[in-house]
């Protein structure tokens, strides 16, 4: 029997990975909340989401991923009956899915043909996937550039086009002690990190790196090359980055070089957007709901919003304030009795004297805490 073809394998692959993400969401959410997901979708839901049903892998991993690229991979998984769609009713305002048992018995192959759980070990959190792309940016280019610049050569083009993290570098590299440090220390340091990686994850990084005698390959070329979907090497090469990035924290005292590419830049908490920084910097002040609302002018659902992401990613943040420790066991114990995070069917069983505020932190201490 001859082997599939690439795009077959890619098919198999993708849609196998994407049926983990699905899982947890179905007859929960609708389907294009795994998409938000998978794009990376800055949107407190979205966060919820990722947290709430542990699908932190899954976060940014398609950043790019165009909604009719999305649409195409749903029809063809409806087509193939994997599954189904679940319309709105008057007790479910939208409409969700639901697996079929074809598309379970799939899941379950991939999980061990793939060994999906190995490589999804190191998103245990959601700010690892969120700093992947500029700590992969920073690195491809130092590495480029420092090949060049050993061998006195300043006339080569950035494989990197980002504006910000060729900046980034170039400031790295300024100064002329600092350029030596770089010029003598990364490869040292970029070997002995390297080294607690998986044999294939290494070669693929060392694959994908471009420097002055080295043209990098794209994830296509090396998925033809080791007849494995370029979606599995993508996840391969997220996995190995993901874990470098906490070991990195974890020691970065031994490796002061590459422990720097993890730096934010600005002044807000790096755990947080923006916005929800922010405001959480007016809660350590004392002000309400209602006047962070009002000093910046925004809705005060917005700052209900940024209190649920405090609670995703703060957990020191003391929310008692807002909801009682008591009124927080009630709730998580309501949602696992009742197998559900939707909020409108945990607040039925609380009636009118619970918010929908303090159902979301709780259901976010709860799964936070984790």
């Amino acid at each position: 029997m001859s082997s599939p073809t690439l795009s077959e394998q890619e098919w198999t692959f993708l849609c196998s990975l994407l049926l983990g993400g699905m899982k947890p969401l179905a007859g929960e959410r609708t389907i294009q909340s795994l998409y938000y997901i998978l794009r990376g979708r800055k949107a407190n839901q979205t966060l919820q989401d990722v947290h709430l049903y542990s699908l932190y892998p899954y976060y940014r991993m398609f950043p790019r991923l165009l909604k009719e690229e999305w649409e195409k991979i749903v029809r063809r998984m409806q087509e193939n009956g994997l599954i189904i769609a679940i319309p709105a009713t008057e007790n479910r305002k939208k409409p969700s899915f639901q697996l079929t048992e074809k598309a379970q018995q799939l899941s379950r192959e991939a999980e061990e043909k793939y060994r999906l759980s190995f490589w999804f070990a190191p998103f245990d959190r959601a700010d690892i996937p969120e700093q992947l792309d500029t700590f992969w940016l920073r690195l491809h280019l130092l590495v480029q550039t420092c090949s060049h610049l050993l061998e006195n050569d300043v006339s080569f083009q950035p494989i990197v086009q980002d504006k910000r993290i060729q900046r980034w570098v170039r400031m790295q590299l300024s100064g002329g002690q600092d350029r030596k440090r770089w010029l003598d220390g990364l490869a040292d340091e970029l070997y002995a990190c390297m080294r607690m990686l998986p044999e294939p994850v290494q070669e693929i990084i060392v694959r994908l790196f471009t420097g002055l005698s080295q043209s990098g390959v794209t994830l296509t070329q090396l998925g033809m090359e080791k007849q494995e979907a370029p979606s599995y090497i993508l996840l391969q090469l997220r996995s190995g980055l993901a874990r470098m990035i906490t070991y990195l924290q974890e020691h970065a005292q031994q490796f002061p070089l590459l422990a720097s590419l993890l730096a934010r830049e600005g002044e807000r908490d790096p755990r947080l957007t923006e916005s929800a920084s922010l405001t959480y910097a007016m809660t350590k002040r004392g002000c309400t709901i209602e006047e962070i609302a009002q000093k910046r002018g925004i809705k005060p659902s917005t700052v209900e919003d940024h209190l649920v992401e405090i609670a995703l990613r703060c957990p020191e943040w003391d929310s008692s304030a807002y909801l009682p420790a008591e009124l927080a066991e009630q709730i998580a114990a309501i949602s696992e009795k009742l197998g559900t995070s939707r909020l409108r069917r945990v607040k039925d069983q609380l009636g009118p004297g619970v918010s929908y505020l303090q159902i979301r932190l709780a259901l976010a201490r709860g799964r936070g805490s984790e």
